[in-house]
């Protein structure tokens, strides 16, 4: 072959080691994760907070109508359960290991815990993390493609 410029041969114009997704469309499905994720740590943060009506006198001048469009705490919800129906499932097919997933899931994710304090809390080595954790991005991932979260700007839009 020419110069074998093939990304992962050693060659030259090689990338030396390149890492491959187990499954066909596991890297759009990993970065519809991480999109999403951000959407919902930044979606949770903006709720926690409270807001108060500083003008409502302003507001009765204009006539209400229902909003038929998601809104952030829905966008909040749907990310919970696409990632509790993907990594779920397994956990009902009795897979040993996976419900240890969802609970990984749950209190990182979603619980936003401290990385150093969940991993003694699950008791897992930093490579177990990495592996659980990018299976987590897949399959959750996955899910947010299935039902429609990802991207968020056409969720919104519905």
């Amino acid at each position: 072959m020419r110069g074998d410029k093939r990304a992962g041969r050693g060659g030259k114009g090689g990338l030396g080691r390149v890492t491959r997704p187990s499954v066909v469309g596991a890297g759009k499905a990993g970065l519809a994760f991480d999109v999403c994720l951000e959407v919902y740590r930044a979606a949770k943060d903006l709720l926690s907070q409270k807001i108060t009506i500083l003008h409502h006198e302003s507001s009765s001048q204009y006539q209400w109508r229902p909003d038929r469009r998601p809104r952030l705490a829905e966008f909040i919800a749907d990310f919970a359960i696409a990632g509790e129906r993907a990594l779920a499932h397994r956990v009902k097919r009795r897979d040993p290991g996976s419900a240890s997933r969802l609970i990984l899931f749950r209190m990182f994710y979603l619980g936003g815990g401290d990385y150093e304090r969940v991993r003694r809390e699950i008791g897992i080595s930093p490579d177990t993390w990495a592996d659980w954790a990018e299976e987590i991005r897949r399959r959750a991932g996955r899910e947010l493609l299935k039902r429609g979260v990802f991207p968020p700007s056409r969720y919104f839009l519905k």
